[in-house]
């Protein structure tokens, strides 16, 4: 049987970079965000583009697309609890279907980056409790738990990280997949304002050391968003399957 993995993240991440891997893969049918299209619409505040890009607006839609789309290939999709936190959690039955991955970054930089595209963004949208949430709510009906990777690990040293990922979904590691031309995939199109970076890559590379907090203390909303979710950051960034350097 063809296989779905599921890529669980917080918005700012890196997932998408390390969804853009398995794009360059070619062995899996790869969907970016597909419960987005659940949680929003055109008459959202949140900065979108094309969201009439053929999605299913209901969550029972989006699950029997990914399930069809499995009939006949590998499915990778990426997405964030936080769109569709209470379905997800009630829906035992979609999780075993999966094999998960949870994707991590350090909660200030996350935010930092979060408010420069979108200064509205609401708490809930940090996304790590949500995040928190799910990846317990697996670990439970599973009895075991979920690989945990940290997007700075993946930026600092992808394929080590893409390696030891390759080598827990049992999937042979392919090195083409760590470079690209720059483009838009078509996957990303509704979100593309999201993506510039990301969509002017050609790898996936590491950010200066230096980074600038005035943004957390300077708006004191940021500081409380903050101070919830760093617990949950802390509490996931414990099962980081990394070795050391």
């Amino acid at each position: 049987m063809n296989r779905m993995i599921a890529l669980w993240a917080h918005p700012r991440s890196r997932s998408t970079a390390l969804e853009r891997v398995f794009i360059e893969r070619g062995d899996f049918e790869v969907f970016h965000e597909p419960f987005a299209s659940v949680a929003f619409d055109e008459r959202s505040a949140i900065p979108h583009d094309d969201l009439n890009c053929g999605l299913p607006r209901t969550y029972e839609g989006v699950k029997a697309l990914l399930r069809s789309t499995r009939q006949r290939r590998h499915v990778f999709h990426k997405d964030m609890c936080y769109h569709c936190p209470d379905e997800l959690g009630a829906d035992a039955e979609f999780l075993l279907e999966q094999q998960h991955v949870f994707i991590i970054r350090e909660t200030a930089r996350s935010i930092v980056s979060h408010f420069a595209m979108f200064e509205q963004m609401p708490m809930d949208a940090i996304g790590h409790r949500a995040l928190y949430d799910i990846f317990c709510r697996v670990t439970k009906i599973t009895g075991k738990i979920p690989y945990v990777v940290n997007g700075d690990d993946l930026a600092k040293r992808p394929e080590h990280t893409v390696r030891k990922l390759c080598d827990h979904l049992q999937l042979e590691f392919l090195p083409h997949a760590l470079s690209w031309e720059p483009s838009c995939p078509p996957q990303w199109m509704a979100w593309r304002s999201w993506h510039r970076a990301a969509e002017r890559s050609s790898g996936i590379v590491a950010s200066p050391d230096t980074f600038d907090d005035l943004p957390l203390q300077t708006h004191p909303h940021l500081m409380a968003y903050y101070r919830i979710h760093r617990p949950f950051y802390e509490r996931m960034n414990q099962f980081v399957q990394q070795e050391p350097s």
